[in-house]
């Protein structure tokens, strides 16, 4: 890979936190170490069950290779292309699940027309004819909502039950909002038929794949979104941790529609974090060989990277959330998309990415964000 290339992948750049008091310094640590621990579990389990072998690396490098010279690395947003129109679902199907003080839960299934990019039907496989969109969707009984949260969860998540506690949905029901929580493509109820866990679609090596999930997703957002703006008439916005924290990072590159982006500990690099584990794979660590470089990795999954594409919200409508003590999602990345970003309002929280201390800040933070994108008309 040439210097001119290098210079176009997206750059993890290091980060000074500010300051915090003793106390909270004790409660970042004390995240920072449950991390770790889950975190060095998760190197045992994706080296054992993920990590490909040498014999494998040829198919590896052959799904990485339409991502790293043509179309998609001249145009990396070709990729995304359905964006810059209106894409509504083939048929919506709608049941009610339980009341709520106010309102009621329902449940959604969005049937879909999405397609893999064309070209790629080598490497990936199209959506199973069964699979839909599925969304949990909170409503108000009779008052007309003041915006819609749309939450998008995190990696091996996708389970409503679980996925409301984690990110606010009550709250955020309570304060006037609707809430729809997505469940993201290959995750709970979509686990397809012999996958290992939630969302293994999301870890695997084969860059295509890995890939066209992330497109799969973003198509499913633009999409539920829209339909979601088109039924209330109101301002309609995303909330998104982790796994749901990139890619409501990236739609704020894509389209300039969403009222709010709030991403929650959000990874900007792919390629970074799967480093990490290629890079301590007891498969290649041990003979001195790389399955994949670093910057080669950076490259792979340049093509969905929120680095690669400039802010296409207005700023005052972005608002990150980061952990200090962050050993999952490391600062870094956080930091890099607020740079990126052009500097929008930031809140490091102390804790981890799997320890969220003062939860109750983080709220008030949340909550009075989404009021000033809803309620100033913009």
């Amino acid at each position: 890979m040439n210097e001119s290339a290098l210079l176009e992948i997206p750059m993890i750049t290091a980060v000074d936190l500010p300051s915090e008091g003793w106390g909270d310094w004790v409660l970042t640590q004390l995240g920072s170490t449950l991390d770790a621990t889950v975190l060095q579990g998760m190197r045992f389990v994706i080296d054992a069950m993920l990590m490909p072998r040498p014999d494998h690396l040829p198919e590896m490098h052959a799904s990485a290779r339409p991502f790293l010279s043509g179309e998609l690395w001249e145009e990396p947003r070709r990729f995304f292309a359905f964006v810059d129109a209106p894409v509504a679902p083939v048929y919506v199907r709608s049941r009610h699940r339980r009341r709520l003080d106010g309102g009621a839960v329902i449940a959604r299934e969005l049937f879909t027309a999405y397609q893999p990019y064309p070209g790629l039907e080598a490497f990936v496989e199209a959506p199973a004819p069964d699979d839909r969109i599925l969304v949990e969707h909170w409503t108000h009984d009779a008052a007309v909502p003041r915006a819609t949260v749309v939450a998008l969860h995190g990696f091996t998540m996708g389970y409503p039950r679980i996925d409301a506690v984690v990110m606010f949905a009550a709250a955020c029901f309570r304060a006037g909002y609707d809430v729809a929580l997505l469940t993201l493509p290959s995750h709970g109820a979509r686990t397809p038929h012999g996958a290992r866990f939630s969302g293994e679609r999301f870890a695997v090596p084969q860059v295509a794949q890995l890939n066209d999930a992330v497109r799969q997703a973003v198509y499913e957002i633009h999409l539920t979104t829209g339909w979601l703006r088109q039924q209330t008439q109101k301002p309609v916005g995303l909330i998104g941790l982790s796994l749901g924290g990139y890619l409501s990072s990236l739609m704020a590159g894509l389209t300039a529609d969403l009222d709010f982006v709030i991403p929650m500990v959000p990874p900007v690099c792919m390629g970074d974090l799967a480093w990490r584990f290629f890079s301590e794979s007891r498969h290649y660590k041990s003979n001195g060989t790389a399955a994949f470089s670093r910057e080669e990795l950076r490259a792979a999954y340049r093509v969905h990277s929120p680095l690669t594409y400039a802010r296409r919200i207005d700023k005052t409508r972005a608002f990150i959330l980061a952990g200090r003590g962050d050993q999952i999602v490391p600062p870094e990345h956080p930091h890099s998309l607020w740079r990126h970003w052009g500097e929008p309002d930031i809140h490091w929280f102390s804790g981890s990415h799997l320890a969220p201390f003062r939860r109750g800040q983080l709220l008030a933070a949340i909550l009075e964000h989404i009021a000033v994108c809803v309620d100033d008309g913009r």
